[in-house]
């Protein structure tokens, strides 16, 4: 098993992603804001499919669904994304930012994981 953390500042709060790279699979935490928690849960079972549970109220399959295909498409499969990020009234263009900063996020993992 090894473990690994990425994080990045916006809008003066950290956005988080925790990796877990297990014999079989890959768990990712992605979390962050001004209140972090977790607020949706995609998983990549052994046939390559996902499916994503959101919780009322929140919009943070988006996010754990965006790392579920990209861990998917990269062959790691089992793969389970939890996520939560939350700003306070923020605006649309400022979720474009945060969806950009994730796709960052994504890549840089995305790199590490073979280490």
């Amino acid at each position: 098993m090894r473990q690994f953390e990425l994080k990045r500042a916006l809008f003066g709060a950290d956005i988080t992603a925790q990796v877990t790279v297990l014999d079989e699979g890959v768990q990712v935490s992605v979390f962050g804001g001004t209140r972090p928690h977790i607020g949706a849960v995609s998983v990549v079972n052994m046939a390559a499919e996902i499916s994503t549970t959101q919780f009322p109220g929140h919009c943070d399959g988006v996010v754990s669904r965006a790392w579920a295909k990209a861990l998917m498409e990269a062959g790691y499969n089992p793969a389970v994304v939890t996520a939560g990020i939350h700003y306070d009234q923020i605006s649309k263009a400022d979720i474009c930012t945060v969806l950009e900063l994730n796709d960052g996020l994504i890549r840089s993992a995305l790199e590490k994981i073979p280490d």
